[in-house]
């Protein structure tokens, strides 16, 4: 999350807050009243508000529309504890581009926006050093990873960088799960991961015919 984030009271006028967001080139702006989050404006909300300041200049609608006017109350949030798959799934299930972190008292620690949590996850899930990414088709049962990083790890003695399991598309499906192996020649883990059932697509199983049926 970005810290102590810039913010706007809910009595500031419109075109404090847009000069706010073009200053310090940010897209939301928490709104914060004795301390506690109130609510949230946009650049989209300033935007509709304010079409001519945004062609050129504030207009007078600017200084005398206050913020509490047209920001979002009952503002989407997750707290400091929250994981970065709990912001993602809010942010898509209601839609929107940054939630504001707060404590439980309500209070505006920071603020986490899509882009924020882009760059986490490719922190997160893009290997370091030398690799090679694999996608194995697994069947959607109880050990089906655990056999595969078994043979990986155990038996090849290599690293895995990073894995991901993707959902299945239907219960009972195949799932994907996308390993980074700790070489630039992955021959050796395919032929071994194949070997004992598995399809194993490099750097991925789309438009393989060989793995058109999973595993």
């Amino acid at each position: 999350m970005t810290p102590d984030p810039i913010s706007i009271a809910p009595d500031a006028p419109l075109g404090e807050a847009l000069r706010l967001t073009r200053a310090h080139h940010v897209r939301h702006l928490p709104v914060v009243s004795g301390g506690e989050l109130v609510g949230i404006v946009s650049d989209r909300d300033l935007r509709l508000a304010l079409p001519s300041s945004l062609e050129g200049g504030d207009d007078a609608a600017g200084e005398s529309t206050r913020v509490a006017e047209v920001m979002t109350r009952g503002v989407i949030t997750v707290g400091p504890g929250d994981t970065l798959e709990d912001a993602a799934g809010r942010m898509r299930r209601h839609r929107v581009g940054a939630l504001p972190v707060v404590d439980a008292a309500g209070a505006l620690l920071g603020i986490i926006s899509e882009t924020d949590l882009i760059h986490a996850f490719v922190e997160v899930f893009t290997a370091s050093g030398p690799s090679s990414r694999l996608e194995i088709a697994l069947a959607d049962r109880p050990g089906e990873l655990a056999r595969a990083v078994r043979v990986i790890g155990e038996e090849l003695r290599l690293n895995i960088n990073s894995i991901m399991v993707q959902r299945p598309d239907d219960p009972g499906g195949r799932r994907t799960a996308v390993v980074h192996v700790a070489t630039i020649d992955p021959r050796e883990v395919i032929a071994a991961l194949e070997r004992i059932g598995y399809a194993v697509g490099w750097p991925t199983l789309e438009n393989d015919p060989r793995h058109a049926g999973g595993s």
